[in-house]
């Protein structure tokens, strides 16, 4: 069986294990030429999931499926999922992500949107949020935001996979089969130590990674955003752009986050004038460690609770 049909079982059990009905919609963007995956459920006011690097947008359906009464939609961005490659090259990243989520939602017949971003969902929610406002209802941000916030350190294989020789190496092997507990290993830093993560979930991962492409395309989008293993300079945003924010935030931060501590990130949450910052159990993808706490917070920002 061919990887995206073993990726296709996989993601349908996922799906239902976690009451999500979906269905398939492809959009053309225009600027940049690219084509893009977004499964749909439910009906309601709309709320688009953005994934993190390298990571399906099915992966966050933990958490969409505890959101009852919405239009769900879970990206696959560009070269992730079953979305087609695209190596991150050209204009600014920034500039790229903006205006796929806004191809996103004009193909989909949404003027306005909540966002609920993860890691790399979340910058690219960040980012959309200041420069089309009047697009965003509100945004959740689960976990660090990936380098829009300074002080965010990735893992050292994170950093060697950007670099010139090791990373074609990894690209070049990428669509070997690996046995489950290598995938156990490499979500290790996204969960906490006691979280068992279903056979499922390990392979969804696995899968999405040997794609034919997808290796190519995560590493062109780490080489844009690391320099060794910190934020690119370019992609922090700056106490200006901070104070700037007029969209509701609401940041969920994970008590194990492994990329940057809740401690550090707080105080600078706090010079955001439209933000609240609280806490959840767990590490990155905290809807792993402790769904209904995370995505009761994920809920009461999405409500414009101020509890």
């Amino acid at each position: 069986m061919k990887v995206e049909a073993k990726y296709r079982e996989v993601e349908q059990r996922v799906a239902v294990a976690n009451g999500l009905h979906v269905q398939e919609r492809w959009v053309d963007v225009a600027a940049p030429p690219v084509k893009v995956r977004v499964l749909e459920s439910g009906v309601g006011d709309p709320v688009l999931f953005i994934n993190g690097i390298s990571a399906p947008g099915m992966a966050m359906a933990a958490l969409a499926g505890r959101l009852p009464g919405r239009r769900l939609l879970l990206i696959d961005l560009p070269g992730h999922g079953l979305s087609p490659s695209y190596l991150w090259q050209g204009a600014p990243v920034r500039e790229q992500a903006v205006e796929i989520v806004a191809g996103v939602l004009d193909g989909l017949g949404i003027d306005q949107v909540a966002l609920v971003g993860n890691a790399l969902g979340g910058m690219f929610s960040l980012w959309f949020a200041l420069d089309r406002p009047s697009r965003v209802a509100r945004a959740v941000l689960v976990g660090q935001p990936a380098g829009a916030i300074g002080g965010v350190r990735v893992d050292a294989t994170m950093s060697m996979l950007a670099m010139p020789v090791l990373g074609r190496v990894w690209t070049s092997m990428a669509g070997l089969p690996l046995p489950r507990f290598v995938g156990r290993m490499g979500l290790r830093p996204t969960v906490r130590s006691d979280t068992l993560l279903s056979d499922d979930i390990v392979d969804l991962h696995l899968l999405s990674m040997r794609v034919p492409g997808q290796a190519a395309s995560y590493r062109s989008l780490l080489r844009r955003l690391l320099a060794g293993r910190d934020a690119r300079p370019e992609n922090i945003l700056t106490d200006a752009e901070l104070a700037s924010f007029t969209v509701p935030l609401l940041f969920v931060w994970p008590e194990d986050d492994q990329f940057l501590a809740p401690a550090v990130g707080k105080p600078i949450v706090e010079t955001i004038p439209t933000a609240r910052f609280v806490t959840t159990p767990g590490g990155l993808f905290a809807w792993y460690d402790d769904p209904d706490r995370c995505a009761a917070l994920v809920a009461e920002g999405l409500s414009g609770d101020e509890r």
